[in-house]
């Protein structure tokens, strides 16, 4: 017969007291005889408490930093710990993760994460740019660099809570990579974004993606992840389920972009609501690379979105949604307007676009432009015909 406590049990075996640990095959441990009830329950409690934290410690000394980065990548850091700390499924968890894996584990995966000194810190993030420059032959980026950072920042962080794996984060603050020179950012006028849509020697696929993307102002990731089911061609409204922050978005979108997926719905055949609107047709991470092969292939030369100087951002994915934000403000939309598609949290994260919406103004350009006929095999009479059929 035993009393259950919350850190173990006190059993009694032929008139003597044991306390049953709660650990790994639950081992048992003798308590004194001859005390008080109460007595020997604050002394088990004590001594519980005792005990299960020299097991910790003992058991922290052999997690690796490789062990313990793959918990936490793979989620079962979160499964073990529930939300504590802000753990959380994270959907750039892949993205640390290769980032462990390429600069942390070679140099500091074998290692007990409670040895991990702030040498050991410094030295991984004095070798990650030679590392880059050996794999792609050019410089490490500043925010390459502040990501390695980050990525082994947070892994400590949660060593020491809820892990318990040491006591204190070396990776310090004064640690933190400088940040890049300022840029300037390229984003797409509204004769640049016909020019392209007009070129079907782009893929279409890809020309409607850029549609999305620009007129809705998503990230790549929930484009992706829409779905026919989340269009509602008859209202002109569109649902994103997927987001970077998690909180799911449904808006109005323009009546060429209703029209425009309708007809693309149509040269689809009529796909079920579970399937994919849209889809990469890139190779990896290659986004960016087909985004300004499909300009230059538009005749779209614009040195502003090809870079050129250390100053200059060449034109990226992300880049669409920049372009969103900008013709919104040019447009004259507010903050909640245009956070209801982007997902910003902030004013200041919106207010950052504001030049390019007055350089915009000055050169008299109207954003978002009318999308009839600008893709031309979507608004063929063959598409034409198949959307009257399905409706």
């Amino acid at each position: 017969m035993g009393r259950k406590r919350r850190t173990g049990t006190i059993e009694w075996r032929r008139g003597k007291p044991f306390l049953r640990l709660p650990l790994p095959g639950r081992p048992r441990h003798p308590l004194p005889e001859g005390m008080t009830p109460d007595e020997l329950e604050d002394f088990a409690t004590r001594l519980c408490a005792r005990l299960v934290e020299r097991w910790e410690t003992k058991q922290a000394e052999h997690v690796t930093v490789e062990t313990f980065g793959r918990d936490w990548t793979s989620g079962k850091l979160y499964q073990r710990h529930g939300e504590v700390r802000g753990l959380r499924p994270k959907k750039s968890a892949k993205d640390d993760a290769s980032r462990l894996e390429t600069y942390v584990y070679p140099l500091l995966g074998s290692k007990a994460v409670a040895e991990v000194t702030e040498g050991d810190i410094e030295t991984v993030l004095a070798e990650a740019p030679r590392s880059f420059r050996a794999r792609n032959g050019r410089d490490m980026s500043q925010a390459t660099k502040l990501q390695v950072y980050q990525a082994m920042r947070r892994l400590f962080e949660l060593a020491v809570k809820p892990g318990r794996l040491r006591p204190d984060n070396p990776v310090s603050p004064d640690a933190r990579p400088r940040k890049g020179r300022a840029k300037l950012f390229g984003y797409l006028y509204p004769e640049d974004f016909l020019a392209l849509l007009r070129c079907e020697n782009v893929p279409l696929v890809r020309r409607v993606l850029y549609v999305l993307a620009v007129y809705t102002g998503l990230r790549k990731g929930s484009l992706y992840a829409l779905r026919w089911s989340g269009a509602d061609l008859r209202h002109g409204t569109l649902t994103s389920l997927e987001s970077k922050t998690g909180l799911p978005q449904l808006f109005e979108v323009r009546d060429g972009v209703t029209e425009l997926l309708s007809r693309w719905h149509a040269h689809r055949g009529g796909p079920d609501g579970d399937e994919a609107i849209i889809w990469s047709t890139s190779h990896g991470e290659r986004e960016a690379d087909d985004l300004r092969a499909g300009l230059r292939t538009a005749g779209i030369t614009r040195d502003m979105l090809f870079g050129g100087h250390e100053a200059v951002q060449p034109i990226r994915f992300h880049d669409l949604r920049a372009t969103f934000i900008t013709w919104a403000r040019r447009e004259g939309r507010g903050w909640g307007w245009i956070t209801d598609r982007s997902g910003h949290v902030t004013p200041a994260q919106v207010d950052r676009y504001n030049r390019g919406a007055r350089v915009l103004a000055d050169l008299r350009f109207e954003p978002f432009p009318r999308l009839e006929d600008a893709v031309p095999e979507l608004w063929s009479d063959e598409t034409a015909a198949k959307v009257v059929r399905l409706r």
